[in-house]
């Protein structure tokens, strides 16, 4: 796999494990050290910190959040060492709480770092700008920033 195909893959696998309500594998693809949080404030910082922010803020239903995280307008720069890079993309997050109708709930992009770790990519950084936020009283417990 080439690194923008791996860099790819990791954007997915952040929605994806989401979605699945598997935070632990989401947490996971910022290692030790990775950053996460809104741009220009404070983050959680590796897996065991992103870990906490996701049980501390996300609902979930049977174990599901119940959302489906849409990232488009996807940018990606490998550095020469092919070995880093850079990324931004725009998410919207569409959720569904039992009963209710499906909405979306927050659009913004990521800005994110990226970089190889023992053959894997993983977040060194992933900020967002939260541009549009709708009703996401049932999508989450407290703002995890």
């Amino acid at each position: 796999m080439n690194p923008r195909e791996g860099i790819e893959r990791l954007l997915f696998d952040y929605c994806d494990g989401i979605d699945r309500g598997d935070f632990e594998s989401t947490a996971n693809l910022f290692g030790e050290a990775g950053l996460y949080g809104l741009v220009g404030s404070g983050a959680a910082e590796g897996a065991q910190q992103v870990l906490a922010t996701f049980h501390a803020s996300v609902r979930t239903y049977d174990g599901l959040p119940r959302t489906r995280h849409v990232v488009t307008n996807v940018v990606i720069d490998v550095h020469d060492s092919q070995t880093s890079g850079t990324a931004r993309s725009y998410i919207t997050v569409l959720h569904q709480a039992p009963g209710c109708a499906l909405a979306p709930v927050v659009g913004g992009t990521y800005h994110d770092r990226v970089h190889l770790v023992d053959g894997q990519w993983q977040f060194a950084e992933r900020r967002m700008i939260i541009e549009l936020i709708g009703d996401m009283s049932t999508h989450l417990k407290t703002s995890p920033f």
